[in-house]
């Protein structure tokens, strides 16, 4: 008995200590995540409460946790869902089903010093999202927003490694404004696209009031990525290579046709042939004879591109930190852009009613020749490479030297390979921004939030120039520019929302501002001789300094009545040191009013309408970003500050020429006034959404250079004597549908169309545009009262004189093959007086769609993009084409046109005079482009997240443009339109991996 009294005493013990024993081993608990649908959901948060210790779902919603023990809590946590807590019990394999949270489904959306609900808002604003572009590997921020907004028009003018796209927001009257962290005017091409959590795109004055003068042609905000709280640390890394090559290349002539067709020009004239009949058979005969000068400056280039970023959460503070590395060549010889990026995100809530804020980033951005394609003159590679003769080889073997102009050819160029190889363009930019916000909250209802930031650019950039082969008394020369920009910006805001009853809520904020800048430049040019180890000359040195601030001060309120009646009103003070001093300040109002018909009763529980919202709105914006600092001061004012020129203490008014740098103390603010009515409507619980908006936007008091009499020193001065409108209708449309299992998909379109008007202008016509074009006799465009912005301007080509049978508008004299050109005035000469309106560089409409196609684990994405109604001074074809009159030979096959060859044909022959600034050369430039194809796979593993993809970009452009892009634009936003040899888009081959724990 006693035996068995110890045996089961024993036995109880072990019992009790095993049992404890496997209470205390950890566990691992395994399961997946769904939605109500019995959908995966990815990328949820799950921690074990009161610890560290966490992991996030994969992309079928499944997960493992490890380290758990009885009694352990799970919180599980993923923005747009309700959180919970989950005790674990010991089990191995867990379902869970999290519900939608309402609240945070409803899309948050950032404005002007605040966030707002998309449903609330009262102005056109658009939204991107890092998922909208994350199958469109995009080198840029700009290149994010392409196709995928309503009224935002996105232009990828340049292929050049490192170009930014342009951004045109409702028209074409400048540059929208970037808004970057809170940070005003931000740089934007230092900002890694992979560190961007969303931009919101304020397009109405209702929206962009806010920013005063700088937001008079739109704001872009950007907002960085963060950690979000309570998650574990979280590693992402990506990598992608791409592969670029010339797009199409240009039907050029052979060497020994391109011989016989000079030969053939010379001999119309009544000259000498230049090849003799002995050296056009060597030709014929001599394998690889000449050069294609196309396939020597033109390569396959090689791009990589890696980011990885860590980030983590706890109960207060979240953190994210990334580094980004890009090194992309140029499909042109000797281009290349390297940039480098990190980033330091930091929040904390020091106590209940405290937060803290902190930005910091350091980008360093490298170029070679980045510049290269679309300059004026003799130094643009890609002009060369198609108008250079074709029979010369790269280097002349009686010199050792780079081949020159031999006589014939290309007068006004350079050989291109001498242009690749020695003339080198060197950029190298560093920029440091970093942004501190502290917000205490007083109250529930109110709050207070100082915020403080600074961006510091240094700028070193020089040019080499090798002296030019076969060129006597050519000389080499260096150019350097070294420069800094520095910026600070101050906010105190206070910001008020209280919920009254259900029925009444407000919302206000006040914001005073102050932001000063300041640009430092220095620049010298030294010449060398040819000869080796010469000295250099120093022949200049300037230092440049141009000083300028803004104070603002702002208000703006927000009141909603039963969720139905939304109005929202702003008002705001602006004073710019850009202006003369009585001038300096101006105020600028803004009102909105949206109307949800869907929360009323006889639309609230349709089944069919989810969504209807009108919206119209009005505002005012100041803008005086078309003046620089100075440009409009007194220079004999004795307040202006010296500059230093080589090393002596000079004042400003010293060394300025009568009539130039005029002063105009009149001088005010520019005022953009603009209408917007709107609606936005949802039907069949947000499957498809229409938004749809009609804008009117007319620029008062527009800044333009007035002519200044003979009589009072003749020039021009800065004066408030424009007007200018902008009107149009943007839409989009989107469907999303989903078949509640493996396969969704989501369609995007988006369509602008836009119309400008001169409504006063300085003089009756105002010429603008480049006046230094080749073979240009006048400015390049021309505004016309009533007439639209961006026209073209120049001679009408009526076509070839095939008999003796004059046409209408032909003068007199002209001989059989001559080109024919109107004569307008009816004189009997051509001269500028005949020049007219021959095209419009600004598009009537632009148009993007975007699909995303989902089936399990593969992802695809179709990006097109359209633009239609728009023209371009193709004026490399004016090379190509001979040019007339000695000036160049023809390279272009298209010369067979010529009526030298075809008396039938549409081009006059080889000696009649080309005029370059004629609609000859004004090509309708409109285009369909598939942009983009990515097709990714998400590899089901349970370790980690890793995706990898693959997919091409700039794949075939459907186009009646015979230059190498229709895209090439390197014209302003008054004088569009003009290709002056422009560094082709290429197209690019993708291949990349995402990688994530």
């Amino acid at each position: 008995m006693k035996n068995r009294t110890k045996y089961s005493f024993y036995s109880l013990l072990f019992f009790l200590l095993f049992s404890t024993q496997l209470f205390a081993q950890e566990s691992t608990l395994k399961g997946v995540i769904t939605n109500v649908n019995d959908e995966p959901v990815p990328y949820v948060n799950l921690i074990i409460k009161g610890t560290p210790k966490g992991t996030v779902s994969d992309f079928g919603g499944e997960f493992q946790l490890g380290g758990l023990s009885i009694s352990d809590v799970i919180v599980v946590s993923s923005i747009g869902y309700v959180t919970q807590e989950i005790p674990y019990k010991g089990q191995t394999n867990i379902s869970i089903q999290i519900n939608e949270d309402a609240e945070q489904l409803e899309e948050i959306v950032v404005i002007g010093y605040g966030t707002q609900k998309k449903s609330d808002l009262t102005g056109s604003t658009g939204v991107v999202t890092s998922e909208d572009s994350d199958l469109q590997p995009v080198p840029n921020v700009q290149g994010m927003l392409q196709g995928k907004m309503a009224g935002v028009v996105v232009s990828q003018n340049s292929g050049a490694p490192g170009a930014a796209p342009k951004v045109n927001v409702r028209g074409f009257t400048g540059n929208p404004i970037y808004v970057i962290d809170g940070l005003i005017d931000g740089d934007i091409n230092a900002v890694n696209p992979n560190d961007i959590e969303n931009i919101s795109v304020l397009k109405d004055a209702s929206a962009t009031a806010i920013y005063g003068s700088r937001g008079a042609n739109g704001v872009i905000i950007v907002t960085t990525k963060g950690g979000k709280k309570n998650s574990p640390l979280k590693v992402n890394a990506e990598y992608y290579h791409t592969v670029s090559q010339l797009n199409n290349k240009l039907e050029l002539l052979d060497p020994v046709s391109y011989m016989k067709i000079v030969n053939k020009k010379k001999l119309e004239a009544g000259a000498n042939e230049i090849f003799s009949r002995l050296e056009i058979r060597e030709a014929e005969s001599t394998p690889g004879f000449g050069t294609d000068w196309q396939d020597e400056v033109f390569r396959t280039a090689h791009s990589d591109n890696a980011n990885i970023s860590l980030s983590k959460g706890w109960d207060k503070t979240t953190m994210r930190f990334s580094l980004g590395a890009r090194n992309d060549e140029g499909i042109l010889r000797n281009t290349n852009y390297k940039r480098y990026t990190s980033r330091l995100s930091v929040s904390s809530d020091l106590t209940s009613s405290t937060k803290l804020n902190f930005n910091g980033s350091f980008t360093q951005e490298k170029g070679m020749n980045t510049a290269q394609g679309g300059q004026n003159g003799s130094d643009n590679v890609v002009a060369a490479a198609t108008a250079w003769s074709p029979n010369l080889k790269v280097y002349d073997e009686t010199t050792n030297d780079y081949t020159g102009f031999q006589g014939y050819g290309a007068t006004v160029l350079r050989n291109p390979v001498y242009l690749s190889e020695e003339i080198l363009r060197n950029t190298n930019q560093k920029t440091y921004a970093t942004n501190l916000s502290l917000t205490q909250k007083i109250i529930p209802e109110l709050s207070f939030k100082v915020f403080g930031a600074m961006q510091y650019r240094d700028i070193n950039n020089d040019t080499f120039t090798r002296y030019e082969p076969a060129t006597p008394n050519s000389v080499s020369s260096f150019y350097e520019l070294t420069g800094s920009n520095v910026k600070y910006q101050g906010n105190a805001q206070l910001d008020f929302n209280k919920e009254f009853s259900s029925d009444h809520k407000l919302n206000a904020t006040a914001v005073f501002e102050v932001i000063s800048r300041k640009n430092k430049s220095e620049f010298f040019t030294t010449s060398y001789d040819q000869g080796e180890d010469q000295e250099g000359t120093l022949s200049e040195v300037i230092n440049v300094m141009e000083p300028e601030g803004m104070l603002s001060a702002l208000g703006r309120v927000g009141y909603s009545y039963k969720d139905k009646i939304l109005l929202t009103g702003s008002v705001r003070l602006d004073g710019s040191s850009r202006l003369p001093e009585d001038n300096q300040w101006d105020d600028f109002y803004s009102a909105a009013f949206a109307y949800k018909l869907s929360n009323e009763e006889f639309l609230k529980y349709s089944e069919v309408v989810s969504m209807l919202k009108l919206r119209v709105g009005y505002g005012e914006i100041g803008n005086v970003n078309s003046l620089n600092a100075f440009q409009v001061q007194d220079l004999t004012n004795p307040r202006i500050g010296p500059y230093v020129f080589q090393g002596t203490e000079l004042a400003y008014a010293e060394g300025i020429e009568n009539g130039a740098n005029r002063a105009n103390p009149e001088l005010r603010w520019e005022v953009s006034r603009q209408t917007n009515f709107g609606f936005d409507l949802g039907l069949l619980d947000d499957k498809i959404q229409l938004n749809a908006d009609y804008y009117n936007k007319i620029t008062d008091d527009s800044h333009f250079n007035s002519v200044v009499p003979g009589y009072l020193g003749g020039g021009t001065v800065k004066s408030n004597t424009g007007k200018l409108q902008n009107q149009g209708v943007e839409l989009q449309l989107t469907y999303k549908w989903t078949t509640g299992g493996k396969f969704s998909m989501r369609n995007t379109l988006s369509f602008n169309y836009n119309q400008s008007e001169v409504l006063a202008i300085p003089q009756d016509t105002v010429y603008v545009g480049n006046i230094n074009e080749r073979g240009f006799e006048r400015q390049s465009h021309i505004l016309i009262q009533g007439q639209e912005v961006g026209q073209l301007y120049g001679y009408r080509y009526v076509g070839v004189k095939k008999s003796n049978t004059p046409v209408e508008g032909e003068i007199p004299n002209l001989e059989v093959g001559d080109a024919i050109y109107y004569d307008a005035n009816g004189d009997g000469t051509i001269s500028i007086e005949d020049m007219e309106v021959i095209g419009n560089g600004h598009p009537d409409m632009t148009w993007g769609f975007n699909s995303y196609l989902d089936y399990g684990n593969w992802s695809l994405n179709i990006f097109i993009q359209g633009v239609h109604g728009v023209d371009v001074f193709n004026l490399p074809q004016h090379g190509l084409l001979g040019g007339g009159s000695g000036v160049l030979d023809a390279t272009s096959t298209e010369i067979y046109n010529s009526y030298s060859f075809d008396r039938n044909g549409s081009l006059p022959s080889l000696n009649a005079r080309y005029r370059a600034q004629s609609s000859l050369f004004v090509e309708d430039a409109s285009f369909i482009r598939i942009k983009n194809i990515t097709l990714a796979y998400q590899v089901p593993w349970d370790k980690a997240q890793l995706r990898v993809y693959g997919g091409a970009q700039n794949i075939y452009t459907f186009t009646n443009y015979k230059g190498y892009d229709p895209e090439s634009n390197s014209g302003s936003n008054l004088a569009p339109g003009i290709d002056r040899g422009s560094f082709p888009l290429p197209i690019t081959y993708t291949f990349g991996l995402n990688f994530g724990i």
